[in-house]
């Protein structure tokens, strides 16, 4: 047969065109195949990627002020704590303005950071004060379980609602600017945050479920939560409605079993974590004395009236703004369905911030408690608005994924912005090192210094340092009779003072009086990322003269 037979080249054909079909179909199976695996893996991925970032985030500047300074003005209250507790073997805080479940959490965290630093040839005996790796260790704690809350957030979102609302919900804590914010320090608010997330959870698992464990488990972390941080005592709420919400009518006794279980249980955790408030009746009674007194009494820059629009304030004003807002009408949408799922989340969510109004003293990190629910009130919000408009115009189903794709990048573009520059400040040289670098170079040795609390770190070695609360505890008669050289302000509450002058008009004449009678020499302004609202304190260096006044009879 001749290569021109015709059908030989019309077999030859056939069998060409065949392969190039089988090819083409093998591609296709392949594509789709990748599609389907994409459709599974990203899904699964998602939720782990953000835990990732949310770490990274929460992470990056965890060494500032380290290895010399520990410029955080509440972390050395945990961390000391902690360190006596290693190096005394009293477990015992012999001090409960805190509940103690998170000094026992920073103990454990810092052994391991001992055994590898005992390791490596720095010391096999644990010091009496803590050393810069404690301080290190326990951030990144802080860091971690601050991510892991992004990702419990996911979980809750996706059980209370749908998927998307779930991983929504973790990408906007992931890039919530205050949770990030208190995410970096050794303090309380993240890891109270976590364990009402927890507890929270639970709670939803037993009113949908109605499982002893979950009535358990609620209760075991919500006592934990308050373990952690007093006010978390409104997971109270939940904790009973969540039974009552689950329960038939006329079943009572299943309903009493199950909420004396979940109140024991919460008994038993706070117990676990702070078991001295038990031994040490009278210090602990004191203590939580002494804490509600505070806020309910006066600390000038930090007290006012009208506290919940104060909060509110602060909220709108920071880079958090689009997500607060979003939940607020999350709120009022939760109000509107009341769904059991919508009464679990409000009795939580409005209990705690009218708790929050009702005291005199304010601090913003009080609020890092409630982004959490916020992020998932808001995320509700966006899936089932843009899931309404799809059902009412079937055009913009189409493109439903891409819209909420968009809004979504829309909502965290400004905190995620604030986030990076606030990370990237954190890690550069702080100013109050700079400041003290300068002070120790430039004023004479000996000299007499007043410092304000949590100022710069003088060389105790080279200057007579007197530390005072502000620079106003005493007044220009006594710099004088101290004969006071130099004074440095580092207090950041003075912007705050002086802008109610009527409020503080005793400091602040006290304050004039001492800064019109020195000389400016130095000033050393924060670092102030443009898109911060608020950014960090100026160290101002005043000298003092040491002036004999003589007065005639």
């Amino acid at each position: 047969m001749s290569s021109s037979d015709p059908i030989a080249l019309g077999h030859t054909a056939t069998t060409q065109l065949r392969d190039r079909v089988a090819r083409r179909r093998f591609g296709w199976r392949v594509l789709a195949s990748l599609r389907r695996g994409a459709s599974w893996i990203l899904p699964s991925a998602m939720p782990v990627l953000l835990f990732l970032l949310a770490f990274i985030l929460r992470a990056w500047g965890a060494r500032f002020g380290l290895p010399e300074h520990f410029y955080h003005p509440d972390e050395h209250a945990i961390v000391d704590r902690a360190t006596a507790m290693l190096h005394t073997r009293d477990l015992s805080p012999h001090w409960f303005n805190y509940p103690s479940a998170y000094i026992y959490l920073q103990a454990l965290t810092y052994i391991p950071y001992f055994l590898i630093s005992a390791a490596r040839g720095f010391g096999d005996t644990i010091p009496s004060s803590a050393p810069y790796g404690f301080y290190f260790a326990g951030r990144l704690m802080t860091a971690l379980l601050g991510a892991l809350t992004v990702a419990l957030v996911h979980v809750l979102g996706k059980r209370m609602f749908d998927h998307r609302t779930g991983l929504l919900a973790s990408l906007l804590l992931t890039f919530s600017l205050l949770h990030t914010v208190h995410s970096h320090y050794v303090t309380t608010d993240v890891p109270v945050t976590f364990l009402i997330v927890l507890s929270f959870l639970f709670c939803y698992l037993a009113m949908e479920e109605g499982k002893t464990k979950h009535s358990v488990l609620a209760g075991l972390f919500a006592g934990l939560a308050v373990s952690t941080k007093y006010p978390a005592l409104i997971l109270i709420l939940p904790l009973c409605l969540c039974h009552v919400l689950s329960a038939r009518w006329g079943e009572w006794i299943p309903l009493t079993r199950r909420l004396g279980l979940s109140l024991g249980s919460f008994a038993a955790g706070f117990l676990l974590g702070t078991p001295y408030a038990f031994l040490e009746v009278n210090t602990f009674v004191h203590s939580l004395g002494s804490v509600l007194s505070h806020y309910s009494a006066s600390q000038p820059g930090f007290e006012g009236s009208n506290t919940g629009l104060w909060y509110l304030g602060q909220m709108l004003r920071s880079a958090d703004v689009v997500v607060v807002a979003i939940a607020l009408a999350g709120v009022v949408w939760a109000l509107v369905k009341h769904t059991r799922k919508d009464l679990l989340l409000l009795s939580f969510v409005i209990p705690y911030y009218l708790l929050l109004s009702l005291w005199r003293v304010r601090f913003e990190r009080n609020l890092v408690v409630l982004f959490p629910f916020f992020a998932i009130l808001a995320a509700r919000l966006l899936v089932e608005g843009l899931s309404s408009l799809g059902r009412k115009w079937p055009s913009v189903r189409r493109w439903e994924t891409a819209l909420l794709g968009l809004v979504t990048t829309l909502v965290i573009l400004m905190p995620a912005r604030a986030i990076v520059d606030f990370d990237r400040s954190l890690s550069q040289k702080d100013h109050r090192t700079i400041a003290a670098e300068w002070v120790n170079a430039n004023i004479p040795a000996g000299s007499k210094v007043v410092t304000e609390a949590f100022s710069v770190p003088l060389d105790q070695d080279r200057f007579e340092e007197i530390q005072l609360v502000r620079i106003d505890s005493q007044d220009l008669d006594w710099y004088r009779r101290q004969e006071v050289e130099y004074i440095v302000v580092s207090d950041g509450h003075w912007r705050v003072l002086i802008r109610e002058p009527e409020k503080y008009s005793t400091e602040i004449e006290t304050y004039n009086d001492i800064v019109n009678h020195s000389t400016l020499i130095q000033d050393f302004p924060g670092h102030l990322p443009a898109s911060l609202a608020r950014g960090y304190i100026t160290i101002a260096i005043y000298h003092f003269p040491n002036v004999l006044i003589l007065e005639s009879e």
